[in-house]
Order: structure tokens, then C-alpha cells, then sequence
């Protein structure tokens, strides 16, 4: 009992260094690619660095998720690649341990990563996309009262707003257009103008102006002296849905209801790849040549070109297929290449 324990610690140990020294990195990169993509928001909405932090926060489940499988498989190659050259793992088979102990033990952390993996896509990616786009919402929302000077491009619901100065709470020349592709475009503008909040609903009011309704055929005109436009900021609110929720909508969307068997796959890739990458990296140096990290390369883009498959058009049957059919040829490869000789 204490030899077997003392193999699983040594292995244990051997994969945690090779997997932190693939990780690391892995996580920096994708880390990185979506602080960019965080901050290209602040070209249309003010967010603080704790806010920042916070979105980054929403986006890690994501990262995690990409980065582990990819970390995973490299980690196990390392490993048995270290071990077969320095002749430890031959030194462990002399011991009385075989092929099956070792691949028994990478089982196990493959069978947890797997699941951190299913945790990750089913149940908390729904839950901080979601996250993430109420925040962008109720940010984008005080932005449409943000109205800044002499910027263009500022939008308050539908309508495009220009205003030359402004003073506290009230606006100096103020040009609203609105663009409407079935009806007459509209074009007004206002000496002076102010916004009001009442819970949730917003009320622009513009005073001595004008309005313009024009299309190909007429030109419409009209002279105000007050004009209110209003804009509720809850009427297209965010709506939040749990777990189930949320999957059971993205199943109805006839673009996306594959999505879940991509996530499925994906998790089970640690397992899946498991047996084929170890077959080609628990190798005699003195007889056998190193293919493993072609095989890593091969197995790496063949799982994930059929999770692509599953995400375009997958099905519950698919899946189920695709699964056994990888973990059949991981079986066949391990049995065939290792277990015959240790």
C-alpha cells in the first residue's frame, strides 16, 4: 500500500511542475486577449479599474476554460517524456508496477479535470456571460444621460445627439437626428435643453427649436417652444435566467442550440486524448523513436475539429459517437503500442 502511494505522489509531483510551467504562460496569453477586448469598451463607456477587475472576473471562467485541456494534454506528455528518457518509468516496471498503474493515475486527474472543465461551461460561463452583459447594459444605459460637448456619435436611445457647450444640467445647441429606413428622417434642434430622471425614465425636454421631417418626396417643418422626448432605460432591461434557464432558451435558438454538446465535448477531452497521447509518450529510449508531440499536435487539432463539428450542427448522438469512438482508438493505440510491452 505505501508503494503504491509513494507512486502516486512521485507522479503527482512530476505532472504538477510540467503542467504550472504550460499553464502559466497559457493563462498570461489568454488573460491578456481579453483585457483587450475589456477595454476596447471604454470607447463608448467609462468603467473605473475596479469595475475593469471586476469584467475581468466574468471573463475568467472563460479563460479557464480553454487553457486547461490544451495545458492538460502537454503537461502529461512532458511528464511521461521526462520520465521514459531518464528511465524512471522502466525503473518503476521493474519495480512491479506496470503501464496500467501509471495510466490508472493520470485517469484520475484527468477524470477531475474533466469535471472542473463541465463546472466551468455549464455552470459558470451561463452565469458570468450573463453577468457581464447586464453590466455592459446598465453601463451603456448611464451612458445615454452622459451627454458629453462638441462629441459626435452620442447616442440617447435611437436618436443621434450633438451639443455644442453645456453648463451643469443644461445643454446649449442641441442637434438630434433619427434615422428611420421606412419612415421620413427627423432632424431637430434646440437653443436649449435638460435631462430628467424619474425611475428609470428618462425625459429630455428641448426648448425654442425647430423639427424637420424629410424624405425624397417632402419636407415637413415645425417651430417649438418646449418638446419633450422620453426614453425608458428598463424597457429592453436585461433579463437574467439560471442555469436551466438559460440552456433551455439557447436549445430554442436554432443557431446556437448546438453549443452544448460543444462544451460537453470539450470538457471530456482530457479524457478522451488521455490514452492516445500516453501510448505515444511511455516509450524505451534505447528502442523506440519520440513521436509524442506530433501525435499531441494531431490528437489536439482532431478533437477540437470535431467539437467545432458538434458546435455547427452537433447532437446528443454525435457526441455520444464521437466519444466512444476517440476513446476506443485511445484504447486500441494504448493496448497495442505500451501495454504489450509493459
Amino acid at each position: 500500500m505505501a508503494k503504491k502511494t509513494s507512486i502516486s505522489s512521485y507522479l503527482s509531483k512530476n505532472f504538477q511542475s510540467s503542467f504550472f510551467t504550460i499553464f502559466l504562460p497559457l493563462f498570461f496569453i489568454g488573460s491578456l486577449v481579453f483585457i483587450i477586448k475589456i477595454s476596447a469598451l471604454t470607447a463608448s463607456i467609462q468603467i473605473s479599474f475596479i469595475e475593469m477587475m471586476q469584467l475581468f472576473s466574468y471573463n475568467l471562467p472563460s479563460i479557464l476554460f480553454y487553457t486547461l485541456p490544451i495545458s492538460f494534454l502537454v503537461a502529461v506528455v512532458m511528464t511521461l517524456l521526462r520520465l521514459s528518457t531518464d528511465n524512471e518509468l522502466m525503473a518503476l516496471f521493474a519495480l512491479g508496477s506496470n503501464a496500467k498503474i501509471i495510466l490508472y493515475r493520470f485517469f484520475l486527474i484527468a477524470t477531475l479535470f474533466s469535471i472542473i472543465l463541465l463546472i466551468l461551461s455549464l455552470g459558470l460561463m451561463p452565469k458570468t456571460k450573463q453577468q457581464f452583459k447586464a453590466f455592459k447594459h446598465e453601463k451603456t444605459s448611464q451612458a445615454q444621460i452622459n451627454i458629453n460637448p462638441s462629441k459626435l456619435g452620442q447616442k440617447f436611445g435611437d436618436l443621434f445627439v450633438y451639443v455644442k457647450s453645456k453648463d451643469n444640467d443644461t445643454m446649449q445647441d442641441i442637434v438630434i437626428y433619427n434615422k428611420d429606413k421606412e419612415h421620413a428622417d427627423q432632424l431637430f434642434i434646440a437653443k436649449e435643453a435638460s435631462f430628467e430622471n424619474q425611475n428609470s425614465v428618462v425625459t429630455l425636454t428641448l426648448k425654442n427649436g425647430s423639427g424637420y421631417t424629410f424624405s425624397q418626396e417632402s419636407l415637413k417643418k415645425i417651430d417649438y417652444e418646449s418638446m419633450k422626448v422620453f426614453q425608458n432605460l428598463n424597457a429592453d432591461a436585461f433579463t437574467y435566467n439560471n442555469i436551466v434557464q438559460y440552456w433551455v432558451k439557447l436549445s430554442l435558438n436554432p443557431k446556437k442550440k448546438s453549443q452544448i454538446f460543444f462544451f460537453i465535448f470539450t470538457s471530456l477531452i482530457p479524457l478522451l486524448a488521455l490514452m492516445i497521447i500516453a501510448a505515444f509518450s511511455i516509450i524505451n529510449p534505447r528502442y523506440q523513436k519520440n513521436y509524442a508531440y506530433h501525435i499531441l499536435a494531431l490528437t489536439t487539432i482532431g478533437l477540437y475539429g470535431l467539437a467545432i463539428v458538434l458546435k455547427s450542427n452537433g447532437t446528443i448522438f454525435m457526441t455520444a459517437g464521437f466519444s466512444f469512438m476517440v476513446f476506443t482508438l485511445g484504447y486500441f493505440l494504448y493496448k497495442k503500442i505500451v501495454l504489450r510491452f509493459f
